[in-house]
């Protein structure tokens, strides 16, 4: 299970009128590594397919062996496909842990957030009594202003995982 938000600050978030990110940062992690160590064994692959490839070229002769070397050279031999899988399996995973990181910087920024809130009330709470109760005005501003910068920050990382 990924960072989780502290006890306390769940009812701020939920005052804001926001739900905490579901996505867990440690599985998008855990699966972008999968892909990126997938790709190895797809490498490892080419490498013993090449490998048969040559053994099966050297020292052999004829149309047929002329036909297989061709079709093996070519632009879309299943060598160069599979080259291009493990390329595509590491892009992927870099992908996944990049969403990671974004995920895990968007739960910081709003467990950060959603304390400086709490400061920001506690302090309006505790001056109440020497302003007459009129610092207990500023918490729907600080609440406001907490709602528009976590709101932003999710805005924010939607769009960073949408444009990559």
């Amino acid at each position: 299970m990924g960072l989780q938000i502290p006890g306390e600050l769940r009812s701020l978030l939920d005052i804001l009128g926001y739900d905490w990110p579901a996505s867990d940062e440690q599985k998008l992690f855990e699966l972008g590594r999968a892909w990126v160590e997938f790709s190895d064994e797809v490498n490892a692959f080419v490498d013993s397919a090449v490998s048969a490839a040559t053994n099966a070229l050297t020292g052999n002769e004829g149309g047929d062996i002329e036909a297989f070397q061709t079709w093996w050279d070519g632009a879309e031999s299943p060598a160069a496909s599979l080259a291009s899988n493990a390329t595509g399996a590491v892009v992927g995973g870099a992908g996944l842990i990049v969403c990671a990181a974004i995920v895990l910087a968007l739960k910081i920024a709003v467990i950060v957030q959603l304390a400086v809130l709490a400061i920001e009330i506690a302090q309006a709470v505790a001056t109440a009594g020497p302003t007459f109760g009129a610092s207990l005005l500023e918490i729907p501003v600080f609440q406001a202003l907490a709602r528009t910068i976590v709101g932003n920050l999710m805005q924010e990382a939607v769009w960073r995982l949408i444009d990559g």
